[in-house]
């Protein structure tokens, strides 16, 4: 462990981790039931990662396992991810730059990246996927979730009702009729996904909204919100978040 030298004007860590191959187990200790928001330092680029989470042990022990790493990889663009395989572990020190409530988890990490600028951060808004360029494979892989989901007439009335009273009656709906298919890519874009990862075993389920994660959870709609909104674990192992990267 050891104050990084990587710090911009006084952000001082509140810990650090200079060979995080070799600290994996204090890492682990360290930060089990607590949330913050942490940095990953590459020692041989100077480049660095900001990222937040409600369960710190549960994300590392994600970032240490090379078959998540792999996954994520293959399905969308991922920078600190294929940094962590192509350099290794030994070649990174990490940050816990500040512990925090999970409420204040997403003003925190948008703090820490507007000031520290970090190289690998995709995305510049924090906890979402604003500005995200994603791969073709990302593509196809929502599109999997999608496929065969049926609108009702009912839906689809609403759909375009709610388009024009967005913008008045000159909208993408306004004298057309479209397919179902355009209107599910349309859908794709606002639908919200949501994640449900098992921190017990690292295995992470997406589903196509809250109602869909309830149910597989037994769970009603309005509880899995709440959950989802505060950050808390549901039955001690699920973590409940929107679908928005890492």
């Amino acid at each position: 462990m050891r104050n990084n030298n990587n710090n911009n004007g006084n952000t001082v860590p509140v810990i650090s981790y200079y060979n995080v191959d070799i600290s994996k187990n204090i890492i682990l200790k360290d930060n089990k039931r607590k949330s913050g928001i942490y940095r990953w330092n590459n020692l041989i680029r100077g480049k660095s990662y900001i990222g937040s989470s409600v369960s710190l042990s549960g994300r590392f022990n994600n970032y240490y396992s090379l078959t998540f790493l792999n996954r994520k990889v293959e399905i969308g663009s991922s920078a600190i991810y294929s940094a962590l395989l192509k350099y290794g572990y030994s070649n990174f020190s990490l940050d816990i730059l500040e512990y925090c409530e999970p409420s204040q988890l997403i003003a925190k990490e948008q703090y820490y990246i507007d000031l520290l600028e970090p190289e690998y951060n995709i995305l510049k808004t924090a906890g979402s996927w604003l500005g995200a360029k994603h791969s073709e494979s990302t593509k196809q892989l929502l599109s999997n979730v999608f496929k065969g989901r049926v609108f009702s007439e009912d839906s689809l009335d609403k759909m375009r009702v709610a388009a024009r009273l967005r913008v008045g009656n000159k909208t993408s709906f306004f004298g057309k009729t479209h397919s179902i298919e355009t209107i599910t890519k349309i859908s794709m874009t606002k639908f919200s996904l949501v994640k449900v990862i098992d921190i017990n075993t690292n295995t992470t389920k997406v589903f196509k909204g809250n109602l869909e994660a309830a149910k597989f959870l037994d769970m009603g709609e309005s509880t899995l919100r709440r959950y989802k909104k505060r950050g808390k674990l549901y039955k001690n192992k699920y973590l409940i978040c929107n679908s928005s990267g890492v």
